[in-house]
């Protein structure tokens, strides 16, 4: 399609055939295909693929092993009583499966070395949990009146006319 830029076409594209599209001019009139520009190398696709199996393995296994984890056995009984779970395990396979836990938790992983920001200003108005870590509040105004000539009470500060 080199030297037909501003040509006014129309594009027929068929989704079994992703790697080209049909070029026609305005009257319907078949242009030619366009290929693919900037396709991906065939050692790009293989590597493709070959990370899209590992990561369908890796949920696979993921979706497996939550399964196993939630279908419990409980005791028979013959009375009423609490229910009682079955599933001896060991410090060790307890320990290995905590350890595995931990590279599941994406709180903990994302950015560990992440720099807290700073406090907010001291003027501002913050909850008493992060006003700790900031400075000493501005000073209260004075009131703008003084004590001394505040109104009796029962009278008007306006005046006489009730």
């Amino acid at each position: 399609m080199t030297g037909q830029a501003g040509r006014k076409v129309r594009v027929r594209y068929m989704p079994h055939h992703d790697h080209e599209i049909e070029v026609c001019d305005a009257r319907s009139r078949h242009l030619g295909p366009a290929h693919l520009a900037d396709a991906a190398t065939p050692e790009q696709l293989q590597a493709l693929r070959e990370a899209r199996a590992e990561r369908a393995r890796r949920l696979r296994a993921d979706a497996k092993a939550a399964e196993r984890l939630r279908r419990q056995r409980f005791a028979p009984t013959t009375s009423a009583e609490p229910a009682q779970r079955l599933g001896a395990v060991t410090a060790a396979q307890a320990d290995r499966e905590l350890a595995a836990a931990d590279y599941t938790d994406v709180a903990r992983l994302a950015l560990p070395d992440l720099i807290p920001p700073a406090p907010p200003p001291a003027h501002w108005r913050t909850p008493p949990a992060l006003a700790a870590g900031t400075a000493s509040p501005p000073p209260v105004p004075a009131p703008a009146e003084p004590a001394d000539t505040l109104p009796e009470p029962g009278t008007h500060p306006a005046g006489d006319a009730s």
